[in-house]
């Protein structure tokens, strides 16, 4: 937090604006303006201030007028804010609830980041799983309908032939099918009983006859590599993080729980919320202690069941005939556990006189306020009607067209000759599919890097750039020429195009009416705002030199 309020100070500077030092001071802290004497503060403004998106190259005067904004728009919301507490907003029933129920949870989520906010990941064990996970093996196969022709392959390989040599015969034969190249691929792209057979291989050595669904497969492995992969290996770290510190905070859950209570087992074990007798009704009616807490009002049976009921989101009666309540019995228990005992052990360390807890009740408490003076002052007043939206309809009418959508085949050629061939024939009438079946050249398509096109529909937009030039302007039933940058070249051939054309107004009405909505909001708020600054005394002491 430090580095980033550095951070913001600077870029303050560089917009022109007066230094830190100059504001004054309240209650030990900076202010930058105050609102009929309630002050906003540096730290608060900051932390406003680092959510703008920062793009480079923004000249002073873009600045100014960012941050000149923030700050209005901190003084609007403090207005509001006191203006919803001379309402008596604050004192709805509704709202205290809710600011109950956040401050319980908030005391609980303090003292659990206190205890997890230290672990890091093993990093041996993150770069374990990521080179599993990235482990890519090089491997050049033959596929055989007929074992008898793998047996045959498998014996000659043994007495010492040479691989690529009896690879490239037993293909020329017609007794297999593969390719003279070998690609990498992962465990995942591989068939199960390849993936298994590869991962107790050494590189260069040759599998034996592996049976799969398909036929019979040899194959060797030529290379093993580990690809680097940034996003792979921060999403296997932070799955070991979350791992780490949810095992940290069970353990910690347990010293608690053995600190502060006394569990009745022998009755819990003896509740049987299933059965006819006593009934589940009865059960919540019960008086007896489940769970005593230091300190704390016991926990009854009646209380427990009325809890366990709660969490039935589909009723007693569902549950009770799938046989699952008496196995949730001391999970469910727990989570009422969790919740005293945690509250409890927040207390005994302080935690709700902390600052930074205080904030958090504080800015929850400003934001329901706001929401409440907004929903029953100013919404009941925005009124739509249908002209409205439809001239905004007819305005932006670029913002609401389909897109224009494609349905794409695709061959792919190792040569341009090969390629250009067969465009020629598939615009002199060729079947597709018959060419498909029989055109030489034809590089795999079950290769990694290839794309491949099978004839849905897409959107153009979305293509990737190559591919979108490629077929910019096509109509239904053209073929175009790709040379792409990996070497090969893709025949396209397009069976149907659908050209852009408006969405009907009746699909885009209720999101057009949302969004005039939210704009009619938000004026109506700042003009409310500004009838309030009118009338009220507000100081601003951050501004320009």
């Amino acid at each position: 937090m430090l580095k980033i309020v550095a951070a913001i100070l600077l870029f303050i500077g560089t917009a022109g604006l007066v230094s830190d030092k100059n504001l004054p001071i309240v209650k030990g802290k900076k202010v930058v303006a105050t609102v009929n004497d309630e002050p906003i503060f540096l730290d608060e403004f900051n932390q406003e201030l680092a959510t703008l998106p920062h793009k480079a190259g923004k000249d002073q005067r873009t600045e100014k007028q960012e941050i000149s904004g923030l700050l209005k728009r901190l003084i609007n919301t403090r207005l509001i804010i006191q203006e919803a507490k001379r309402m008596g907003l604050d004192e709805l029933k509704e709202l205290k609830e809710r600011d109950d129920v956040f401050a319980k949870q908030t005391l609980r989520d303090e003292l659990i980041d206190r205890q997890v906010r230290d672990i890091k990941p093993d990093e041996r064990e993150v770069e374990k799983i990521y080179k599993e996970s990235v482990k890519e093996f090089k491997i050049k196969s033959i596929l055989f309908d007929k074992e008898e022709d793998a047996k045959q392959m498998e014996a000659l390989l043994k007495a010492g032939k040479n691989f690529d040599e009896t690879l490239k015969k037993f293909l020329s034969d017609g007794k297999g099918k593969g390719e003279e190249e070998a690609s990498y691929l992962r465990s995942k792209e591989l068939q199960p009983e390849i993936a298994e057979g590869v991962s107790k291989m050494t590189v260069g050595s040759v599998s034996p006859v592996i049976k799969i669904k398909s036929g019979s497969v040899i194959f060797k492995l030529e290379d093993i590599r580990f690809p680097e992969d940034p996003d792979v290996r921060g999403r296997i770290r932070l799955d070991l993080l979350l791992q780490k510190q949810k095992d940290a905070y069970f353990e910690y859950f347990k010293t608690l729980k053995k600190k502060y209570v006394k569990v009745n087992e022998g009755l819990l074990k003896g509740l049987d919320f299933e059965s006819k007798e006593p009934g589940f009704e009865k059960l919540m009616k019960d008086k007896r202690v489940l769970a005593e807490i230091k300190g704390e009002k016991p926990i009854t049976v009646g209380e427990f069941s009325e809890y366990m009921k709660q969490q039935l989101f589909h009723g007693v009666e569902r549950a009770v005939e799938a046989k699952r309540l008496n196995k949730r019995k001391e999970q469910i228990l727990d989570e009422m556990l969790q919740k005293r005992i945690l509250r409890k052990e927040a207390l005994r360390l302080g935690i709700d006189k902390t600052e930074g807890y205080k904030d958090r009740l504080k800015e929850n408490e400003n934001s329901l306020l706001f929401g409440a003076f907004v929903a029953k002052a100013v919404a009941p007043d925005i009124k739509l009607n249908e002209e409205e939206l439809k001239a905004y309809y007819d305005r932006h009418i670029k913002e609401y067209t389909y897109p224009e959508m494609m349905k794409i085949k695709s061959l792919v050629f190792s040569k341009r000759e090969d390629a250009e061939k067969a465009v020629v024939n598939l615009r002199q009438g060729t079947d597709f599919q018959w060419l498909e079946a029989n055109a030489e050249g034809q590089v795999d398509k079950n290769r990694k890097e290839v794309l491949v096109f099978e004839g849905k529909l897409l959107t153009t937009k979305d293509l990737p750039e190559n591919v979108r030039k490629a077929v910019s302007g096509a109509k239904s039933g053209d073929v175009r020429l790709l040379a792409n940058p990996d070497n090969y070249f893709y025949v396209l051939s397009i069976p149907e195009v659908i050209p852009p054309k408006p969405q009907p107004y009746p699909e885009t009405r209720e999101q057009i009416a949302g969004k005039i909505y939210n704009e009619k909001l938000t004026k109506a708020v700042e003009d409310y705002a500004d009838k309030l600054r009118a009338l009220s005394d507000v100081k601003i002491y951050l501004k320009d030199n």
